[in-house]
């Protein structure tokens, strides 16, 4: 979103239970492409190998872009007939095989929407000798939803690898508050209804990720990077109930992005660039 939160770090620091030094972060590359300027969510392709999807917040058309680990620009990809408002994540998952990506048009910062969408489409892939891709509106999927006890707005989700389960983290509670919803009822047009599971021990959450096994769930704010380690039995619901740990985070201008490797054991961070300021691609170990 527009609105910028650096005068709500103090605050965030202050609300933090524990505060970690964290490791010097391993800077991948500079954010240097005029199209991207407000990258509020980034995951990890599964079809093109060390390569990322990312986007901008709101202001932008319906677009996803293909960066690399020096965060250069390879692929632009435009959804046709799709009216994005305030896109603030992005999330991978397979379906019968096929990797798909899930783009959340879920800011609310004025809690003036009521009903919230996220649109499915396979990824893409790309021929390299191109730059510019359209989806036709033909092979995107609307999954509208709303909250069911108040309006809210939220920029993290993550979809549980184990049955595609699709959650929302609020962002503006007191106590950012998971929600939950399926892809059962999307095909019908219906507007999912979402009711509270939990609340978390953090406020202000900007992204989530969860890694390609299910293991780890990764929680992030402007401040920190909260890591739950998830037993192979657990529900999403009872392994966020467990004690989290703060993982390595070095604060970012406007960080609001944040994604698990496929291979390798580390985390990947992106930023706005708000005034102007350098965003890069960071690796964390973990």
């Amino acid at each position: 979103m527009r609105i910028k939160y650096i005068w709500l770090i103090p605050l965030l620091l202050i609300l933090e239970i524990s505060v970690t030094k964290a490791q010097e972060p391993v800077k991948m590359g500079k954010l240097k492409s005029a199209k991207l300027t407000e990258v509020s969510g980034i995951v990890s392709s599964y079809t093109h190998s060390n390569m990322f999807w990312v986007h901008n917040d709101s202001g932008d058309e319906a677009n996803v872009y293909l960066i690399d680990t020096l965060a250069d620009l390879k692929a632009t990809v435009h959804l046709e007939g799709i009216n994005v408002v305030d896109a603030e994540d992005i999330a991978s998952l397979m379906i019968d095989g096929v990797p798909y990506l899930l783009l959340a048009d879920m800011g609310n910062n004025l809690r003036n929407r009521d009903t919230l969408s996220l649109f499915l489409f396979k990824e893409p892939v790309l021929d390299k000798l191109k730059a510019s891709y359209v989806i036709a509106r033909e092979d995107i999927l609307e999954i509208k939803f709303r909250y069911k006890d108040k309006r809210r707005d939220a920029e993290a989700l993550f979809v549980d690898p184990i049955d595609n389960m699709i959650y929302i983290i609020s962002k503006r509670d007191f106590r950012s508050t998971l929600f939950r919803l399926s892809f059962s009822n999307a095909r019908s047009g219906a507007v999912q209804e979402l009711v509270p599971l939990m609340q978390l021990p953090l406020t202000f959450a900007t992204a989530a990720d969860i890694r390609a096994d299910g293991r780890y769930i990764v929680i992030k704010n402007l401040t920190s990077v909260f890591l739950w380690k998830r037993d192979g039995n657990q529900d999403v619901v009872s392994a966020l109930k467990r004690p989290y740990v703060l993982a390595p985070y070095e604060i970012e201008p406007q960080g609001e992005a944040i994604c698990f490797d496929r291979n390798k054991r580390r985390f990947y961070t992106i930023s706005e660039r708000p005034f102007g300021l350098d965003s890069y691609l960071y690796a964390y170990e973990y």
